[in-house]
């Protein structure tokens, strides 16, 4: 079917002409005036041409959704063919993992009960990292056991290589508090091992049964308050405990009190034999075993 093409133009009295354009050219004269107007033949190839550019543009749509739906049904069956094949895949792998992260364990023990206490750390470390990746990769009590003795070597790791007597001495030496707090970073951070027994003072703190930090004729005063582990201990009656924990600072409080402070996080029960025997007279005498037994119990609960 011919569709006629309209046509509008002006001519020079100002009355416009209409019309349909014709497959040939046209002379139409002016009703107004006379004048003659030529108005050019409709093309034929402009509508055929745009409609067949339609056309393909919706067959290319068409064919590349065909493509897309294709890909994405063809993908998803191949994915549920080869899946079970991956699940067995992955089994030596994560057997792989198990055992690794339990032979760096293993091997931090050895090394602990060798005495090498950087090297058993850097082994645990590692265990650690090897059990984060594949949190299947050790049980419920090898991951206990793992945290507390990773904890225990860290601690033992850090021991601070001057008694807290010394430091105290070096710190009521220093006219400068500013200069004090600057040496003082040299010992922050270090850690202090107690064996002693623990109890309530009057004022419900936890205190050191016995170790005075004696000076000349100062005593400076142990603030195991700050430790959030020990205010959790059951020190009533007083017993003994086995701990350490990281030194915070070293100063003079209120009146005229020299103080040693701890990090609160830092407090750690010793618990294993290996650690034990690296900061105690070997061999560890038998009240000794029974405080760590006594220790690792109540971490358990």
């Amino acid at each position: 079917m011919e569709i006629s093409v309209p046509y509008e133009v002006s001519c020079r009295c100002g009355r416009p002409l209409r019309g349909g354009r014709q497959r040939t050219r046209q002379i139409v004269s002016c009703p107004s005036c006379g004048r003659k107007r030529f108005i050019l033949p409709s093309s034929c190839w402009s509508a055929p041409v745009a409609a067949g550019k339609q056309a393909s543009f919706l067959n290319l749509r068409c064919l590349l959704l065909a493509i897309v739906l294709g890909g994405a049904l063809a993908m998803g069956l191949s994915f549920l063919l080869v899946r079970p094949y991956l699940r067995r895949s992955g089994t030596p792998a994560d057997t792989v993992s198990a055992k690794d992260a339990r032979a760096l364990l293993e091997a931090g023990e050895n090394q602990l009960r060798e005495g090498n206490v950087h090297l058993a750390l850097k082994q645990l470390n590692a265990a650690v990292a090897q059990s984060t990746r594949h949190p299947d990769a050790l049980n419920r009590e090898d991951h206990r056991r793992l945290e507390q003795l990773r904890r225990q070597t860290d601690l033992l790791s850090r021991l601070l290589d001057q008694p807290l007597e010394e430091i105290v001495r070096q710190a009521m030496q220093h006219r400068s508090d500013e200069e004090w707090r600057e040496k003082l970073a040299d010992y922050r951070g270090r850690s202090v091992v107690f064996d002693d027994v623990l109890r309530r003072d009057a004022q419900g703190r936890p205190v050191l049964g016995f170790y005075v930090v004696q000076v000349g004729d100062v005593a400076a005063r142990v603030a195991l308050e700050d430790l959030a582990l020990l205010r959790q201990l059951p020190l009533d009656p007083p017993r003994r405990w086995l701990f350490g924990a990281r030194l915070d600072g070293c100063r003079r409080e209120e009146g005229g009190i020299w103080v040693l402070r701890f990090e609160p996080d830092s407090a750690v029960l010793l618990t294993d034999e290996n650690a034990a025997a690296a900061c105690c007279p070997r061999p560890l005498e038998r009240e000794l075993l029974g405080v760590l037994k006594r220790q690792d119990d109540w971490l358990r609960h």
